[in-house]
């Protein structure tokens, strides 16, 4: 207990070093390192994974001073740094690591030179991201890339277009791009509609070509979703093959809601009493709770990883974490993820009642407490990703509008059970 409170703390600790000044002179003398002049900075993001370490980006200006030795003279101007307090390898090329009292050790540097990414530069440059996407033969001046989502250290999506054809690009850690080429192949042959790979994977980066479909947080602003039936969203998840139930167990995010409940901290720290009260009531009532046999799961089911045609999943995205699990926790990362959308932007009104089309549905499927608790850690498990969504840090709204989002949950799970007898 004492070491879990200690790494709690070191992480706070991180996240007040990153959102203070004193960022400036470690982006300084990382960028000196690889022969850039820091000029103006700011954070951009924040990437809190309790357990692991507090990672942010900055957005910088910056003018070479040299060429450093052994790097092309045609190497992109770095317009993103990184700091993080993970662990990474302390002689990956261009990461620079500072040892700092109080705190954990801190590496950095510059984009895209991720140390746990190492097709990340590969997927940036244009001549063989072209090759990789498109095959020999087309020309890479007509190729455009855009980096679409970046999790540092994680993984990351790279969008390339040449002409009329796209391909999107996923980078991922050493040795992961083989198993998710792999877990395409095997949904596409069980006939779920997962995006087709456009060819081997290399360097750790897989090409895959576009499913098709509408994205669903696209039909949930528009009219609440309503072409699609609940029952579609527990139809794909169940056609998953048996096959999934050989790959690695994943936890869901209910296992850790404790966890969790400490990066909300760190986002509303003057709710913190409020906060893991409700961690606590969260992991009570799922423990408690039936969360029924162990199925094939996707793992990340929300409405971002969800293409629609009509009314019906016609793309199934980001299969990273598929594996053994519970249908119930599919189905509350989705609740949890389309509740807090209202608080995220005022176009999402049609949702509250979206939401409640689906959990009745979805009661149907899987136990209603166990579905309502679960959602309530996954809508826990968003409030730290507020904390950065203004410049000037103001996330408190969205922040706090998630964490009444869970409250609301657990209550509901409460409830329900209370009235059957449950007394969790």
């Amino acid at each position: 207990m004492r070491a879990r409170q200690a790494r709690i703390v070191r992480e706070q600790e991180t996240m007040a070093l990153l959102e203070s000044d004193a960022p400036a002179d470690l982006l300084r003398k990382a960028l000196a390192g690889v022969g850039w002049d820091l000029g103006s900075w700011q954070l951009a993001s924040l990437h809190h994974r309790p357990g692991a370490g507090v990672t942010g980006i900055f957005s910088v200006q910056v003018r070479r001073t040299r060429r450093p030795r052994g790097r092309s003279s045609t190497a992109p101007v770095p317009a993103y740094a990184c700091i993080t307090s993970c662990a990474v390898p302390h002689q990956a090329d261009g990461v620079v690591v500072f040892h700092r009292r109080g705190t954990d050790a801190l590496a950095v540097w510059a984009h895209p030179s991720d140390p746990l990414l190492p097709g990340l530069p590969l997927a940036l440059d244009q001549e063989r991201a072209t090759a990789l996407a498109f095959g020999p033969g087309r020309d890479p001046r007509a190729t455009v890339l855009g980096l679409r989502s970046y999790r540092p250290l994680r993984r990351a999506v790279v969008l390339a277009e040449n002409g009329e054809e796209r391909r999107y690009l996923k980078i991922l850690r050493r040795n992961g791009a083989g198993p998710l080429a792999d877990r395409h192949r095997m949904l596409r042959a069980a006939g779920v509609p997962a995006p087709v790979v456009a060819g081997e994977p290399v360097r750790d980066v897989v090409a895959m070509h576009p499913a098709p479909g509408t994205p669903f947080a696209e039909l949930l602003m528009r009219d609440g979703a309503a072409e699609v039936d609940p029952q579609a969203l527990v139809e794909v998840l169940r056609s998953l093959p048996r096959a999934v139930l050989s790959l690695p167990v994943r936890p869901p995010w209910a296992a850790r809601v404790r966890d969790y409940g400490e990066g909300a901290v760190a986002a509303l720290p003057a709710q913190a009493d409020r906060i893991r009260r409700l961690a606590a009531g969260i992991d009570e009532v799922v423990r408690s709770s039936d969360g029924g046999p162990l199925v094939p799961t996707h793992g990340d089911f929300y409405e971002g990883n969800l293409l629609i045609t009509d009314g019906a999943v016609s793309g199934l995205l980001d299969v990273d974490a598929l594996g053994p699990g519970r249908l119930v926790d599919d189905l509350s990362c989705f609740l949890g993820h389309i509740a807090v959308l209202p608080g995220l932007h005022a176009g999402y009104t049609h949702v509250p009642e979206a939401l409640l089309r689906f959990l009745r549905a979805f009661d149907s499927a899987v136990d209603p407490v166990a579905l309502r608790s679960r959602a309530a850690a996954v809508s826990l498990t968003l409030i730290a990703g507020a904390r950065r969504s203004g410049a000037d840090g103001g996330g408190a709204p969205e922040a706090v509008s998630r964490l009444e989002v869970a409250e609301q949950f657990l209550e509901e799970a409460r409830s329900l059970d209370a009235r059957r007898g449950g007394g969790a």
